[in-house]
């Protein structure tokens, strides 16, 4: 039979290329092997990698067309299983000679998986081993056998996902037992000689019948290896489950098959059982689970259905069944397309995750497994993503998940799984990223409490060389990051090699242990391995303790430099940080990074010890001299705490103590409470004789009167005497010639004291005029005596606040507080916020959309492109999880960006486009697809979108307010008949101060009233425009509204008056009118001040406010807070705003934009103008 085999082979054999040259969707990629019966290639098509595998046609008359359709009514049986991969396409090419088979390209099959790092830990083999068998229930519920199970037909994604791929239904069902050709040819493909097949698929040779004999009896198996036909027989449910079997049990013996060729067909004879093999399988409940699907009988062995039914609990945790397999299904559906949208979806569903995952107690039978570890099931998911994720958002996200996700962690996964993904995201683009990923790795690290064996140098070899490069990163974030969480870095790094060095040190101890040699380094090493830890986290401390930017520096001291001590030890800690400290103060333009010295040299001088006292106590001295009173609070505060520790010596007590007592009148209530402090510090530490002997003497004049508990603070403060006034030490700090001011100060002292007989005038009359201003301000002799306490360190101040000065001059080239974007090389965005009518072909939004080359690299990593989705249509399942496991990106990143606009049509039209495809669709869950199919856009896009939504409602509502302003008509008096305007000027009116906004006639023309920006409204009566007074000059001034009143009307039939200010304000005014001599009065009935932007907010305000006598009632009426005067009625007080008198001659016309005109009619017609200067013009 092997000749007869050999003798069919083909007189040419070509190349798997070769095969490509007229297929036009698919292009060749590379060879993945071939065998005699299949040659395999993968090759690239528009919607991902695909597997072709090629079948050379020896002999044209084989049915290759019952073939065909057999693998379509497979594909379309199997749609509806989430676990199977069918062959989805079928082409015969008569040309070559050939037929090609078409499936999905996915990277890893089990057996790969099996020995490739990071290894599955027992939960993940179960979780594996529970999907093999509902694969194969799948299958069977759909009709269709496999045929050929085997590790290499059990294709892992990477986040463990199964698909059952290969079925082979067109293989032979039964092999005779006493040839291994037909064996060879179809099922060794591997060439391992491992067996997957049931014992009963080989039978006896001499039974096979031929062609005639299967005509006459179909139920007959029949070979005939002349004519190259196979063994025809239906395949058999137990037979898939035995191979499952197989399968199952090298996944849980670290790949050690349970057959080879001889010992199957030993095993069918009862001449063998894998008795030893089966024995490596640790758990009791997947041993006997293997050993019932291998059974030697197919009647012994169950469905795959009862198999999962009887292991729920025992094999399987529960949670498999209630959680696990129907939220992980979801993401093998087409609706999630992109790594994108997993991660913001199991962002999303984190609580409900941790609840179900963690709440639960997994069975006891799970052998050592840790309660969470159903995580590491969800962690693959994540990490399956993160390479491939495309928005910033979505990167951070993800970081998140791994922060939430790690304190549920067991150590092997942490350093395994995710401190690789970390270091791969500290290189990432996005300066956000890098910076998220750093402080992620950080706190991630610091949860790992013991070191596994193989990771006894993770830190020098692997995460400080990883993420060397940030501490010189371009971006200050970044670097900000390193300097946060070094020290925790150098602490966990030196735990680590404790760790290690403890474990040393047991094993050396332990008589049992066999493996010193190989984990573990002499004792001499530890002092080696800690010196080169010290030198890799010394270069980088330094690097960010001399780096450009001073909030770096600032916030290495503030986040643990005190544990950074620790790491360095005393000798370094003085040599290296200490040393770079000091220099901090030397930059008088950034007091933050100034009192972040002192808040920070407490722990750095404990740790060093007393012996820095001679080095600290100038710079402690200079902190108390400092021109920014918060550097002295934080300097007063630091030597407090040395005090307290011990770490002054005794002389640099008492001389600190005198330069910090004259603080006790300061003007600066912290300055104040921190020489308090330090002071009953000091009398703690020290007798009660040094108390009286030299600290009092200090303090006596800075205390109204002797006391006794200087320990205590409130006693000390209820003594001391008024501080000096903030604006005499003010003025006094920012004269320049402060230094004759005190010469004169001290002498106008001694004159007090009787020293000097007499005080002549200061001879320089700017200090004549400074001591003027100084007493005119309230500077008493008592004042005198304080600031001359204040000497030293005014001087010193004054000093230092004129080099901060002459600095800013030489550095500062920009105007404070002002940014120029142009310099920082920001790129700008402009939206219009009144959306004019789209075109209906949609020109503009093509166009929009070509301009998406020009879009800046880090706008893109934030909101996307600005294409439009393109959905592909025909896509194979589960096309993107393989794309991924290529090292490609999925279907859905094709085009630059997935950012569907937030319009419900497009959005309704991707859903029909997502309907239309067939087959796939039509098994979607209708319950999963409206809860989980998303529009992809990332969240920075939609946060934009609906800000710039916003700014155009706001915008729309601002320009119809002012549209209705301008447009509203009001009732008025027609001229009468034929009256014509003169162009006669009859009084120029100029009371107003800012430009008038609008004007306003009385239904009965008697009054009309003006509004101006000057937040005045004037009344004034029409009668005298008719020239029957000598002078004209309004009769009512209003101005409580506040604001610019922008408008005025008056109410039909009425003499109330409404207006309307721009702080919000709507008032209604009653003008009360009545006859010579009495003035008319003006009453504020009402007034309602609206928030627009908070409406709850608004309140209304009834009554008057003018009169002296009011009381006030709150009540809600209509749900708005009514708040009521109830006053006793006075007669109103004259006007405080007196009219300004006209000029003598009138100016005839207006010599600005003329704002508003208006018509009133009493005996004649008059015309009323006013313009922007605040002029108003009568004509007639």
């Amino acid at each position: 039979m092997g000749n007869q085999l050999a003798g069919i082979a083909p007189s040419q054999i070509l190349s798997v290329e070769s095969y490509f040259s007229d297929i036009h969707d698919f292009e060749y990629d590379k060879s993945l092997g071939s065998t005699r019966f299949f040659k395999v290639a993968r090759a690239k098509h528009r919607e991902g990698l695909v597997v072709v595998k090629v079948f050379a046609i020896q002999d044209p008359t084989l049915p290759l067309t019952s073939y065909k359709q057999e693998l379509e009514e497979l594909k379309i049986r199997l749609h509806s299983a989430q676990n199977c991969l069918p062959f989805q396409k079928a082409v015969e090419k008569a040309s070559e000679k050939a037929a090609m088979l078409f499936r999905q390209y996915v990277r890893d099959n089990l057996y790969d998986r099996i020995s490739t790092r990071p290894f599955l830990n027992n939960i993940e083999k179960r979780w594996i081993a529970f999907q093999i068998l509902t694969a194969v229930e799948q299958a069977h519920k759909s009709g269709v056998r496999h045929g050929d199970i085997k590790t290499e037909n059990v294709m892992v994604t990477s986040w463990n996902w199964v698909l059952l791929t290969d079925f082979a239904s067109f293989k032979p069902t039964y092999l005779p037992e006493d040839n291994p050709a037909d064996f060879n040819y179809f099922f060794d493909t591997s060439r391992r000689r491992t067996c997957y097949i049931a014992p009963e698929r080989f039978v006896d040779g001499g039974l096979f019948a031929t062609e005639l004999e299967y005509m006459r009896d179909p139920s007959t198996p029949l070979v005939d290896l002349n004519s190259n036909q196979r063994t025809r027989g239906e395949l058999k449910r137990a037979m898939d489950i035995f191979s499952a079997g197989c399968v199952i049990a090298e996944l849980f013996t670290e790949g050690v098959p349970l057959f080879d060729l001889s010992q199957l067909l030993a095993y069918r004879n009862g001449q063998f059982f894998p008795e030893q093999v089966l024995n490596k399988i640790e758990d009791r409940s997947i041993r006997e689970l293997v050993t019932q699907m291998i059974h030697r009988e197919p009647d012994k062995r169950l469905e795959a259905e009862d198999y999962l039914k009887q292991q729920r609990g025992n094999a399987f945790p529960e949670i498999f069944y209630t959680f696990l397999q129907p939220y992980m299904a979801q993401f093998a559906k087409e609706t999630f397309l992109s790594a994108d949208e997993r991660v913001l979806v199991i962002r999303k569903d984190l609580g409900n995750i941790i609840h179900n995952l963690c709440g639960h107690d997994l069975p006891e039978k799970a052998e050592g497994e840790p309660k969470e570890s159903g995580l590491v099931i969800l962690v693959s998911v994540i990490t399956s993503c993160l390479q491939t994720l495309k928005y910033c958002d979505s990167k951070l996200a993800a970081l998140e998940l791994i922060l939430h996700l790690a304190p549920k962690l067991s150590v092997e996964i942490l350093l395994d799984r995710i401190t690789p993904y970390l270091l791969h995201f500290s290189n990432d683009s996005v300066p956000r990223v890098r910076a998220e990923a750093l402080r992620t790795l950080t706190k991630v690290l610091a949860l790992v409490k013991e070191v596994p064996r193989n990771d006894v140098n993770i830190y020098p070899e692997y995460i400080l060389p990883g993420i060397a490069h940030l501490a010189q990163d371009d971006a200050t974030i970044v670097r900000l990051a390193y300097a946060e969480n070094i020290a925790l870095l150098a602490e966990t790094a030196l735990r680590f090699l404790e760790l290690v060095q403890l474990k040393n040190l047991n094993m050396e101890n332990d008589p049992n242990s066999e493996e010193i040699d190989e984990v573990t380094h002499p004792n001499g090493n530890y002092d080696t391995e800690l010196q080169a830890l010290h030198e890799m986290v010394q270069q980088k401390v330094v690097t960010l303790l001399s780096d450009p930017e001073n909030i770096v520096k600032q916030t290495l001291m503030e986040n643990g430099i005190t544990r950074l001590c620790v790491f360095f030890g005393r000798q370094k800690a003085n040599d290296v940080l200490l040393s770079h400290m000091i220099t901090f103060l030397n930059d008088k333009n950034d007091w933050h990074l100034r009192g972040a010295f002192f808040d920070s040299i407490v722990g750095v001088a404990a740790y060093v010890g007393w012996q820095s006292s001679s080095i600290l106590k100038p710079l402690l001295q200079q902190g108390l001299s400092d021109a920014e009173e918060f550097v002295i609070v934080k300097a007063l505060n630091a030597l407090t705490c040395m005090c307290q520790l011990a770490l002054l010596q005794k002389p640099h007590v008492y001389e600190f103590a005198s330069d910090i007592a004259p603080f006790l009148c300061h003007p600066n209530l912290w300055i104040r409470y921190g020489a308090v402090g330090f002071i009953t510090v000091v009398a703690h530490q020290i007798s009660i004789a040094d108390v009286y002997c030299k600290l009092m003497p200090y303090l006596d004049p800075y205390i109204t009167q002797p006391i006794i508990q200087i320990e205590r603070k409130l006693v000390l403060l209820s003594v001391l005497k008024e501080p000096v006034s903030r604006s005499i030490f003010d003025y006094a700090l920012r004269s320049k010639d402060i230094t004759s001011l005190f010469r004169h100060l001290h002498m106008r002292q001694k004159k007090r004291s009787g020293s000097l007989p007499d005080c002549p005038p200061p001879e320089d009359p700017a200090i004549a005029q400074l001591l003027k201003k100084l007493l005119s301000q309230g500077m008493t002799e008592e004042e005198e005596d304080k600031l001359l306490a204040l000497k030293d360190f005014m001087m010193k101040s004054h000093k230092a606040k004129a080099n901060i000065v002459d600095q800013s001059h030489l550095h500062d080239s920009s105007q404070k507080g002002v940014i120029d974007l142009a310099a920082l090389g920001i790129t700008g965005r402009q939206v219009d916020l009144v959306k004019t009518r789209q075109e209906p072909d949609d020109k503009r939004a093509r166009k929009h959309v070509k301009q998406d080359s020009n879009v800046n690299e880090e706008w893109k990593s934030m909101f996307g492109s600005l294409e439009p989705p393109n959905i592909p249509q025909g896509l194979p399942k589960g096309s993107d999880q393989e794309a991924i496991q290529a090292g490609k990106p999925p279907r859905s990143e094709s085009s630059a960006g997935i950012c569907a606009p937030l319009s419900t049509s497009p959005q309704v039209s991707e859903v029909t486009n997502v309907q239309n495809r067939k087959p796939t669709i039509q098994v979607l869950s209708s319950t999963i697809l409206p809860s989980t199919y998303q529009i992809r856009i990332t969240t920075c896009k939609t946060e934009l979108q609906q800000l710039l939504q916003q700014k155009r409602e706001q915008c729309n509502a601002e320009r119809i307010a002012k549209q209705m302003m301008e447009n509203a008509e009001w009732e008025s008096k027609p001229p009468p008949p034929g009256w014509r305007p003169k162009g006669l000027l009859v009084a120029h009116l100029h009371e107003h101060k800012s430009a008038v906004n609008r004007i306003q006639v009385s239904d009965e023309h008697s009054l009309f009233a003006t509004c101006s920006n000057d937040g005045t409204v004037k009344i004034w009566n029409s009668q005298k425009m008719e020239g029957k007074t000598t002078t004209t000059r309004s009769i009512l001034t209003y101005s409580r509204i506040g604001g610019r009143v922008k408008t005025l009307t008056f109410c039909q039939g009425s003499h109330y008056l409404a207006i309307a200010s721009d702080n919000g304000a709507v008032q209604l005014l009653g003008i009360e009118a009545s006859k010579l001599p009495k003035s008319p009065k003006i009453h504020p009935l009402q007034s309602r001040f609206w928030d627009l932007a908070y409406p709850e907010r608004s309140y209304v305000v009834a009554g008057s406010t003018s009169s002296p006598s009011v009381s006030y009632y709150r009540k809600i009426i209509e749900g708005t807070e009514v708040v009521q005067e109830i006053q006793n009625k006075q007669k109103a007080g004259p006007s405080d705003d007196a009219p300004r008198r006209g000029p003598e001659s009138l100016p005839v016309g207006h010599h600005d934009i003329i704002t508003d005109v208006a018509t009133f009619q009493t005996t004649q017609g008059f015309i009323v103008t006013a313009s922007r200067d605040g002029i108003v013009k009568v004509w007639k």
